[in-house]
């Protein structure tokens, strides 16, 4: 019988995290079905139709069990960034919570679940998987904003807290000059950057950079000259809001991270031991292949992407849902003609496929608990919620290990009881919490740029390093000599 009454005062939000092959849809199911509530999935591949085999997605009889939320909702065509997922499974969350119903997130998506976590408003620039302005990289609309709707040239004071456009009878009149950057202003062109945005192919790594160094200094300073989306990315920040993105981030630090929920969020990490992880990975593409992975590829693959191979457009696994596992390693057998298919020559192809996607497969779980440690527990500036780990080595032990763990940790949540089982605890180094990630240094020794002390510090002890720093103290000694 399913337990619906929630006794304290405030409803948990229950999320479910773990590598690939951990066993987190099954978990997610059985408290669904204990607690009476609905899940919320977190999946950045799972939200798109198709795909249901290689994307892992609840079965239909798990889904009759417990009903599921962002499953399933997108064309393979359409673009969704983290901010789409978050506004709406906020949205979802808050209704569960005003029915008493515990909120059961689950996904492997780490950044998704960053963005429902904590307080996060725009990107963290330093991880590329949590770019919560827009991750698509599609051409936005820079004249959507009020802020910038007055204001087609903008005057922001370098020295200013806010740098919102300026509405001086001066700032009103169009100037088209270059951009200008003095000791006292920054004269800048709304129209001239725009354009140079939309134009951005036509300029080099060093030119965009300069162009950011002119309307946020300070931006630049933590931005790597060939780090050219986030480059561009800033500057666009800059055209929407009519703010630095420098500024925006100073005040994000703020709350950044602070819990969405606090004292109302546990969190379950699915852990399993790595030999055992690796073999059960390795059987799960196994039983993809029986459950019709193959055809499911070739037919995903004849619907939505051959056409833009025969218009001459390349493959891109980089966006939507074709980043899924799977499609990068078999797109040398989904490309043969289907008489190659049963040749030997596409039966080899075909087993290589099948290697590698388990090999990926292998890499991506350790990535993603590498993540969920450095996001979640070793985090130098969060508030770090309860996080319970959840052994699922022994499948024959699940119950005990897993299931009735998870149910006791919630129900001492509800009734206002100590729990048996402690929390995970965050060992953050003190050097880790005081270092500026974001400082710019240049070695001239080598000529090079590098963003974070951490990384600086890493180049100095490097072979690199020494060795070219060798070769130049040989090169003055010979001209020491000569000299002599």
């Amino acid at each position: 019988m399913a337990l619906r009454a929630v006794m304290s005062s405030k409803v948990p939000m229950v999320i479910i995290l773990g590598a690939t092959g951990t066993g987190k849809t099954k978990l997610s199911v059985e408290l669904a079905q204990k607690f009476g509530t609905e899940i919320i999935s977190a999946d950045s591949m799972q939200i798109y139709k198709g795909l249901d085999v290689v994307t892992a997605k609840a079965s239909a009889k798990e889904r009759e069990m417990a009903p599921h939320h962002l499953l399933d909702i997108l064309e393979p065509h359409q673009m969704f960034t983290v901010v789409d997922f978050r506004n709406r499974a906020l949205k979802l969350i808050d209704n569960l919570v005003e029915q008493k119903k515990i909120p059961i997130i689950v996904g492997g998506t780490n950044y998704y679940i960053e963005s429902i976590v904590y307080k996060i408003l725009v990107e963290d620039m330093n991880d590329d998987e949590a770019l919560l302005w827009d991750k698509s990289g599609r051409k936005r609309d820079l004249d959507d904003k009020e802020a910038i709707s007055n204001a087609k040239t903008t005057k922001l004071d370098k020295d200013s807290e806010v740098g919102v456009p300026s509405t001086s009878d001066e700032d009103k009149t169009k100037v088209d000059s270059p951009i200008e950057n003095n000791e006292t202003n920054l004269e800048i062109s709304i129209d001239k950057l725009k354009e140079d945005v939309y134009n951005e192919a036509k300029f080099t790594n060093e030119e965009i950079h300069a162009k950011l160094k002119a309307v946020d200094p300070k931006m630049a300073e933590r931005l790597h000259p060939n780090n050219r989306r986030k480059v561009l990315r800033s500057i666009e920040v800059l055209l929407k809001t009519g703010r630095r993105h420098s500024e925006i981030l100073a005040e994000q630090k703020l709350s950044e991270g602070q819990l969405r929920r606090p004292g109302a969020t546990i969190i379950f990490w699915l852990k399993c031991e790595q030999t055992i992880h690796d073999e059960r990975l390795n059987s799960r593409v196994d039983a993809m292949l029986e459950d019709g992975l193959i055809q499911e590829l070739l037919d995903f693959h004849a619907k939505h992407n051959k056409q833009r191979i025969q218009d001459g457009k390349p493959p891109d696994y980089t966006k939507g849902v074709f980043q899924t596992l799977g499609f990068k390693e078999f797109h040398d057998y989904l490309m043969l003609p289907i008489e190659e298919r049963n040749s030997d020559k596409g039966k080899n192809m075909l087993q290589q496929s099948i290697e590698n996607m388990k090999m990926g497969t292998r890499r991506y779980a350790r990535r993603q608990n590498k993540m969920i440690r450095g996001r979640f527990l070793e985090h130098p500036t969060r508030e770090i919620p309860p996080i319970y780990e959840l052994d699922t080595t022994d499948v024959l032990k699940w119950d005990e290990e897993v299931k009735n763990k998870a149910i006791h940790i919630i129900e001492s949540y509800l009734n206002d009881t100590q729990s048996e089982f402690e929390p995970l605890h965050s060992n953050i180094d003190d050097s880790k919490r005081e270092m500026d990630r974001n400082s710019h240094n240049y070695c001239d020794v080598c000529n090079r740029i590098f963003i974070g002390d951490n990384v600086y510090a890493i180049h100095l002890n490097s072979f690199r390093h020494k060795k070219v720093l060798k070769k130049k103290n040989l090169g003055k000694l010979k001209q020491v000599k000569t000299e002599q």
